[in-house]
């Protein structure tokens, strides 16, 4: 027999030092979760003496942990009779710890499911290849505080200057933060660094104490779409959480009332404008009924007014462009992740060689700099240096073309592959449905459509475009954009949504320009 078996007291005692180091929890503060005494928790962590049931479920409990193979543990190391009578059944019991608890699977479904970003233009023969690992794209960009005691009506000149932090820093002694942010400047990339280096314990010193915590990821543009914003019992199942129908009853309650919850909600801007103030009621009531939950919250700038969330004790804080060091390091990531896609030593040299005339290129041209700012203008300009062989554009706008048409034509790399719905656009085509897409988006106030909104849309533009009817069906030509333009996903099985919203804004607004359609002002 395995050491388990020889001495289960032990393996009890180290289960619940193991779970006390995860959830970064002190002795005293394990103490006053269970309301146990010192020399109780120190003995059941050390092996000294036997728990009682009763001390075991107060540890579980406080630790997040499943009690069952804990009590199978107790059960088996027991001097009882009985207890011996059954070892072979509690011996089979202790081997549930291969079976993980709800909570450590739902922490490695958080970790994994938000391990990777998509990088614009990081492999354009393969938009489906165009991912990057977290651990080596996340950049830890600057935020600003404004002083507590700054009043909106103080001159310019008697205005306290903003406080700017490292992110983690920034953090580290707030409990709720709205965090504003332009398009594009890394606020959900934050977020997502934020839930799995906490669903994997990696968070830095600084953010200490936000360890041991369990994070909701709330991405308000798919939470509106589906009506009534959620209780917390319905938080999994709102996101398409695969694991939400095995989630326990009253679980989610029970992480948020032992104020173990990090609350990560997303894009307040998202929200259709009169429906703002019943999402702040949602966050309002939510810190009511659960104080003591760590709470992040991001919206752009011009989305709500300051002190929004004032109320609620929210301190706001604000991304700050990258600087030109935080625009070197980001250069240099996306080279590196560009020539790990890459399949030949030619390639990887060239991508080498691009790089170093970025670098130089980004400090001597001051337009340039300015531009490339955010995480995604700044990828932008990666893509488009090396797809253009070190020739780019000089205006945001020229950008975005320019952008686009890379993407969209993908050159001589997209020419070489079949297409695998038999459908082949020209630029302009696929602009026309793109543009159709976005302007109903933004006409309707919304980030995301059902599927179905989607191919009633394509299908009404395809008898005035007979060429691309003529290639297939409506459902065709939209899974063709979405799989081939890189400016689509299908984030579920029945909704569609742009990569990002610099580009449904972008298109969104051509259509409207291109239409005339503007609105009256009175």
């Amino acid at each position: 027999m395995g050491d388990v078996d020889e001495d289960p007291l032990a393996e009890l005692a180290s289960r619940l030092r193991t779970l006390r180091v995860q959830r970064g929890l002190q002795m005293g503060g394990l103490q006053q979760r269970t309301g146990l005494g010192r020399t109780t928790v120190s003995q059941a962590l050390n092996g000294q003496a036997l728990p009682s049931e009763a001390t075991l479920v107060a540890l579980a409990k406080a630790l997040g942990a499943d009690v069952e193979p804990l009590l199978a543990l107790r059960n088996a190391a027991s001097p009882v009779p009985q207890a011996r009578r059954n070892y072979p059944q509690l011996v089979r019991a202790t081997r549930l710890k291969a079976q993980p608890s709800f909570e450590e699977r739902y922490l490695r479904y958080v970790a994994e499911r938000h391990s990777q970003l998509t990088v614009v233009g990081l492999d354009l023969s393969r938009p489906e290849r165009a991912r990057w690992p977290l651990d080596a794209a996340y950049l830890s960009l600057e935020l600003a505080e404004r002083p507590e005691d700054w009043l909106a009506g103080n001159e310019e000149a008697n205005r306290p200057s903003v406080v700017v932090k490292r992110a983690e820093h920034a953090l580290a002694n707030c409990r709720r933060v709205l965090l504003r942010g332009l398009a594009g400047s890394g606020k959900t990339t934050l977020l997502q660094w934020l839930a799995v280096a906490t669903a994997r314990n990696e968070l830095p010193e600084e953010l200490a104490d936000w360890r041991g915590r369990v994070p909701f990821v709330l991405p308000l543009r798919t939470l509106v779409r589906r009506g009534p914003l959620p209780e917390p019992h319905d938080f999994l199942s709102a996101v398409g959480t695969p694991l939400a129908a095995s989630q326990p009853e009253g679980w989610a309650d029970a992480v948020l009332d032992r104020g173990e919850a990090l609350v990560l909600v997303d894009g307040i801007d998202e929200v259709p404008q009169e429906h703002r103030g019943a999402t702040r009621d949602w966050l309002e009531q939510l810190l009511a009924a659960y104080k003591d939950a760590r709470v992040v919250v991001t919206t752009r700038p011009s989305a709500v007014p300051e002190g929004w969330l004032a109320s609620s004790h929210f301190t706001e804080l604000s991304v700050r462009p990258m600087s030109a060091a935080d625009t070197g390091v980001f250069v240099h990531r996306w080279h590196t992740a560009a020539q790990h896609s890459s399949t030949t030593e030619t390639e990887r040299a060239q991508l080498h060689d691009l790089e170093t005339a970025l670098q130089v290129t980004v400090r001597a041209q001051r337009d340039l700099a300015q531009l490339s700012s955010t995480p995604l203008m700044c990828a932008l300009i990666c893509a488009l240096h090396r797809d253009r062989r070190g020739h780019l554009p000089h205006s945001r706008m020229e950008l975005y073309e320019a952008a686009l048409s890379m993407l969209l034509v993908r050159r001589d790399l997209e020419r070489s592959i079949d297409d695998p719905e038999g459908i082949q656009l020209t630029e302009h085509q696929s602009v026309q449905l793109l543009q159709r897409l976005a302007y109903w988006l933004i006409r309707n106030r919304q980030t995301e459509m059902e599927r179905a909104t989607a191919l009633a849309l394509i299908g009404d533009a395809l008898p005035a475009m007979q060429a691309v009817a003529e290639q297939g069906t409506r459902d065709q030509v939209l899974t063709h954009l979405v799989g081939r333009s890189g400016l689509l996903r299908q984030p579920t099985a029945d909704t569609i949504d742009f990569v990002h919203r610099t580009f449904q804004d972008y298109l969104g607004a051509k259509a409207a320009i291109e239409a005339h359609d503007f609105p009256l002002v009175s």
